[in-house]
């Protein structure tokens, strides 16, 4: 599988479906609102698109988000990749056994439609072996994955969680299309979502331990659009293998929110559906897309431990992951 060309959504000018990059006014868009279907793929594009500006003015305020973002950091664990969003280091973190996870072996992050060139030098720096991209067939489509270095281009596996049809996102794509939702729809929406996805998509969490396996220790990404749910959940049960502790799992899955301007984002997405609607949307409800909150990992562990009796026995039941193989995964993964 070969990254494909993001012609189909950015011009040499620097528009992004007629969005202008630099101001995003929305008065710039060529296509008409009403002719845009809001579904769950545009939705995803969207937020992408806008957390990597909000991503941007967090820079321009001079508040990158870097190392001293977060308490674990030598060397930095949020890269300073705006045109990638939530890019994030997995090493770093103390295991219950006295050990470390690696720096510079696992990341995580959103999707690479905005990649731009320059930025395309620090993740080739980064020596990838192989991509997980957890995203839908019409999430690649719409906004597919950038690369400009053939000479360092990883391995892309695809291993898309949830699905169109699923009733989580179903009901997320009818909200945003009429309008009519508030903050705790949206809230509900996305624990919705982290009560299905452990146990429907186990299949390709199995996959991802797999491949992560196989990559023999070489450096691996697992992204999705935006970085912060499915490959969230990826990230979580990965620590979790590692014997890292609870609180520092869900410190990691917070991080989330430190790697985006959500309160400017979100008005920027409340004018896109409110013209889709013809209904006056409050940012406050689009804030649940943009960020996470910890009910909602604990919302997937609490199902993981209900139907399996422990994350543990989910890791080898559901997953596969025999005592032999997490032995083999701390490692290659673990100082």
């Amino acid at each position: 599988y070969r990254h494909e060309s993001a012609e189909s959504l950015s011009g040499g000018d620097g528009r992004v479906q007629g969005l202008n990059w630099a101001g995003l006014q929305h008065r710039s868009l060529r296509i008409p609102f009403h002719q845009m279907r809001v579904n769950q793929f545009l939705i995803s594009a969207l937020v992408s698109l806008l957390a990597v500006v909000g991503m941007a003015s967090l820079t321009a305020a001079g508040n990158t988000p870097t190392a001293e973002a977060d308490s674990f950091a030598v060397p930095a664990r949020i890269l300073p990749i705006q045109t990638v969003m939530n890019f994030r280091d997995l090493g770093g973190y103390a295991t219950t056994d006295g050990r470390t996870t690696k720096w510079r072996t696992v990341f995580r992050s959103g999707n690479f439609a905005r990649l731009s060139p320059k930025e395309q030098m620090t993740l080739s720096a980064l020596n990838l072996y192989q991509v997980m991209d957890l995203r839908s067939a019409g999430e690649r489509e719409r906004a597919p994955s950038l690369w400009y270095d053939d000479t360092h281009r990883p391995e892309t596996v695809l291993l898309p969680i949830g699905g169109s049809t699923a009733d989580w996102s179903s009901s997320l794509s009818r909200a945003l299309q009429t309008g009519d939702f508030t903050s705790m729809d949206m809230h509900a929406s996305f624990m919705s979502m982290y009560s299905t996805v452990p146990l429907s998509n186990a299949a390709e969490y199995a996959a991802l331990f797999a491949n992560i396996l196989a990559s023999d220790g070489r450096p691996v990404l697992i992204h999705c659009t935006a970085g912060k749910d499915r490959t969230g959940i990826a990230a979580a049960l990965l620590l979790a293998a590692l014997n890292v502790p609870l609180d520092t799992i869900m410190q990691d899955f917070m991080l989330s929110n430190s790697t985006i301007d959500a309160e400017r984002t979100s008005k920027m997405l409340a004018i896109i559906f409110s013209k889709q609607s013809g209904k006056q949307v409050d940012p406050a409800a689009i804030k649940p897309l943009l960020t996470v909150q910890p009910e909602y990992l604990e919302t997937a562990f609490s199902v993981i431990e209900n139907e399996y009796g422990s994350v543990d026995n989910y890791l080898r039941e559901a997953l596969g992951l025999t005592t032999a193989k997490r032995v083999q995964l701390q490692q290659l993964l673990l100082d």
